[in-house]
Parts: structure tokens; C-alpha cells; sequence
């Protein structure tokens, strides 16, 4: 199983300038106390050290099975 990293937003978007949204966008953070399990690959990695003064970062030890979207879970239930 590949390592994974849970991101949690923890400051407001109300300052943040257009670029550090879309950086935020493609961490999948919406809201303020939002929270994400990721890969920890070098891009999430880069993504995160951009932001690391508005995300709490913490190394995440649970199934992999969390970041399936539920139409991949679905599919593999009735396979």
C-alpha cells in the first residue's frame, strides 16, 4: 500500500489569491476545516509545501479503500 497523507484546511480562502485557490482546488480542499486523504507523491507533496502556512498535514495510516469514489466501490461490489 502506498503512503498517504491527511490534509485539513485550516485558514479561510476570504485572502487567499487566485492561485492559492486553484492550489487548494487541486488538493480537493473547499472549506475552511475541510479535510482530504492523499498519495503522498512529489506533486501533492509540492502542492502542500506551497500552502504548508494554511494546511495541517499529518501522515495518515488507514485502507487505501477511503479514496475510491463511490461509483469505483459500486462497480467493484457488483463485480
Amino acid at each position: 500500500m502506498a503512503s498517504l497523507i491527511k490534509v485539513t484546511l485550516k485558514r479561510s480562502l476570504s485572502k487567499c489569491t487566485e492561485r492559492q485557490r486553484a492550489t487548494l482546488q487541486g488538493l480537493g480542499l473547499r472549506r475552511r476545516g475541510g479535510t482530504k486523504v492523499l498519495m503522498d507523491t512529489r506533486e501533492i507533496r509540492g502542492m502542500v509545501v506551497l500552502m504548508q502556512h494554511m494546511l495541517d498535514v499529518e501522515r495518515f495510516d488507514g485502507e487505501d479503500a477511503l479514496r475510491d469514489s463511490a461509483r469505483l466501490r459500486k462497480a467493484r461490489a457488483s463485480a
